[in-house]
């Protein structure tokens, strides 16, 4: 299971594809503010987890790929959510999302469409 703090790294590899380790490091300045050697160990954690693959590039640098999709994570992480907290029932997510949502007649209709559609 990927954390929250890894997710960001994921995003940054997903919206990327590979990046060096300084790549990395630079576009995680604009967000979460994290040091170098948080950012280190979670990618290093990523690799270990068998999510991110690593190549060495020279003896400072590495280039991290990631070995899942984003599609992969979302998918795994939704049946995860199903089982653990809907019994395994996607029906029961779905009642529980459009009770508790503010969805609109015209949002369900195409939603519907879309569904039809695949």
């Amino acid at each position: 299971m990927i954390t929250d703090a890894e997710l960001d790294i994921m995003k940054v590899l997903w919206e990327n594809g590979a990046l060096a380790s300084p790549a990395i490091f630079e576009a995680m300045k604009s967000g979460k503010g994290k040091h170098r050697g948080t950012l280190k160990t979670l990618l290093a954690r990523l690799v270990k987890k068998g999510v991110v693959r690593c190549e060495e590039i020279n003896a400072r640098n590495y280039l991290y790929i990631p070995v899942i999709t984003k599609e992969e994570y979302i998918n795994e992480s939704r049946q995860r959510m199903i089982d653990k907290v809907y019994d395994g029932s996607a029906k029961n997510l779905i009642t529980n999302f459009l009770k508790e949502e503010k969805i609109t007649r015209e949002d369900l209709e195409m939603m519907l469409r879309e569904i039809e559609e695949d």
